[in-house]
């Protein structure tokens, strides 16, 4: 029993190496029937088959991540020099994420293996491809679309015990973008005004006549101080001026210069000498 289970736990350590090993090597198929060193080719149909209608312009570029090398009798990819180092495990290879992968680890100015406009028909055909693995990238968008997503293809591609130099691929295409509608030009505005009508010329006044001499004002007739009254004089004499022409026969007396200031200054003088006298009489009566 003990042996039994011996062997059991060994074999199950084998097999579990065995996957170590196939899952850490690059994965390529094992065959006789590869002839290494002979050149392939990709045919790419950029197509919308949700509208029927192919992607039209736009370009492909072609990176090499890895040559085909076989060490006895296997086969695998040997990263090149702008993938060598990344780390990535290159397992199924329809796993589009290898893709986004190996596209962080581009360089600034990577190595193209090809490049390839997509025509009216939305083919991109590159020949003539070396034997590897090879990123596919969209570096011009189609018109009307987004770019396609990145994806790898191996050249050449293993078809059971055979194999195919020619490969043909048909990525999934991008959203479309809806068309921004032309906005019509803005018609060139003059730099000068057109050219101004010429004013017409004003008309010449006729002269302006000469006034007429006027007339001399006529000479007034004399203009006597009253017309109503032309024998009545400025002031007419009055003969026997009287003072009071009211009472011309009862004559007034003449005046004689008399002045009233006096008058307060006695009165007040005889109030004083009144009062003096009282005073005095007072006195007298108390010495007796």
């Amino acid at each position: 029993m003990k042996s039994i289970d011996l062997r059991h736990r060994l074999a199950a350590v084998l097999l579990a190496v065995c996957l170590v090993v196939c899952c850490t090597l690059p994965a390529f198929a094992t065959s006789a029937n590869i002839v290494l060193g002979r050149l392939g080719s990709l045919h790419v149909r950029l197509y919308d088959t949700h509208n029927d209608v192919p992607l039209r312009g736009g370009e492909l570029t072609l990176y090499q991540v890895a040559t085909v090398k076989r060490t006895n009798g296997n086969l695998y990819f040997d990263y090149t020099g702008d993938f060598a180092g990344c780390g990535v495990v290159l397992g199924d290879l329809s796993d589009s994420t290898l893709a986004d992968q190996l596209v962080k680890y581009l360089p600034v100015v990577p190595a193209i293996a090809a490049q390839q406009d997509v025509n009216e028909e939305g083919y991109a055909d590159i020949t003539k491809l070396p034997q590897g693995l090879y990123l596919v990238v969209q570096t011009e968008a189609s018109h009307g679309y987004e770019a396609i997503k990145p994806f790898l293809v191996s050249i050449p591609m293993p078809d059971g015990d055979n194999w195919i130099y020619d490969v043909d691929a048909t990525p999934k295409v991008g959203a479309t973008i809806p068309e921004t509608p032309d906005i019509p030009d803005t018609p060139d505005v003059p730099v000068t005004p057109p050219d101004t009508p010429d004013t017409p010329d004003t008309p010449d006044f006729p002269e302006q006549p000469d006034t007429p001499d006027t007339p001399v004002s006529p000479d007034s007739p004399d203009n006597p101080v009253s017309p109503g009254n032309p024998d009545n004089p400025v002031s007419p004499e009055n003969p026997d001026n009287p003072v009071s022409p009211s009472n011309p026969d009862k004559p007034v007396l003449p005046q004689t210069g008399q002045l009233n200031w006096p008058v307060p200054v006695l009165a007040c003088s005889g109030v004083l000498l009144f009062a003096a006298g009282w005073v005095l009489n007072r006195q007298g009566k108390k010495e007796n």
